[in-house]
């Protein structure tokens, strides 16, 4: 009888002390989560300020980048005979 109260008691502290582990592993865990998620919300403001229009426009002027007055279509077939470029006025429509 004595036997099985003292296996009871071993069984019970290291069941306790498990549980213990257990709760302090979760709370690591837990707080590793709320300091990703802080620095997730730091990027996530910082590519939103990265791919802000009104930051990108002057800096392509700065190098030289403007937006065109006119646009050219270029349509090209690549068929399995050789692209051919659609458009081309007067000249061999092969290249």
């Amino acid at each position: 009888m004595v036997l099985i109260g003292v296996v009871a008691f071993l069984g019970l502290g290291f069941a306790r002390t498990s549980l213990d582990r257990s709760a302090f592993d979760l709370a690591e865990l837990n707080k590793a989560i709320g300091e990703e998620t802080a620095l997730n919300r730091q990027m996530n403001l910082e590519i939103a300020r990265l791919v802000n229009p009104a930051r990108i426009a002057p800096l392509a002027e700065e190098l030289g980048l403007v937006i065109p007055d006119t646009t050219n279509q270029l349509l090209v077939d690549l068929t399995p005979e050789g692209p051919v470029v659609a458009g081309a006025e007067g000249e061999d429509r092969s290249q």
